[in-house]
């Protein structure tokens, strides 16, 4: 499992809603390759995305992004886009479940409620088969 963080060449913000995703343009030998990966960054701190992700042993797309991606290289990203977002269902209180890679969504979405609304009530249950299986295991001690 690996975290990248990207920013723009121009110092422009990035302008989602925490739980979105995006699709990044991989430049492989073969040919581009879209992917997509949700957003595990916050939108509260703009000026960066970041991306957690885990790779397979038949992945492609995430294998290639961790034997290339490194300080200075360019990937074309599209989006965002989606719909799973706590902005679009507002509350005093929420239950976050997730498993698994399934967890990079609830960690945009915590991390944007510690730094924009740390007064609301979150109830977090994250599964994973193994302790040395869950990912963001040092937020969430």
């Amino acid at each position: 499992v690996k975290t990248f963080t990207f920013r723009s060449d121009n110092q422009t913000w990035f302008r989602y809603r925490p739980g979105q995703f995006v699709t990044l343009e991989l430049p492989t030998p073969d040919g581009p390759l879209m992917r997509t990966y949700t957003l595990s960054s916050s939108p509260s701190r703009p000026f960066s995305i970041a991306v957690t992700v885990k790779a397979q042993a038949g992945s492609i797309g995430t294998r290639w992004m961790f034997d290339n991606v490194k300080p200075g290289v360019h990937v074309k990203a599209y989006g965002p886009a989606g719909d799973f977002s706590l902005h679009s269902h507002p509350a005093a209180k929420y239950l976050f479940i997730s498993a698994g890679s399934g967890v990079t969504p609830m960690m945009s979405m915590l991390r944007w409620l510690n730094d924009c609304a740390p007064w609301t009530d979150v109830g977090f249950v994250n599964c994973a088969r193994k302790p040395e299986e869950i990912i963001f295991r040092k937020e969430l001690e």
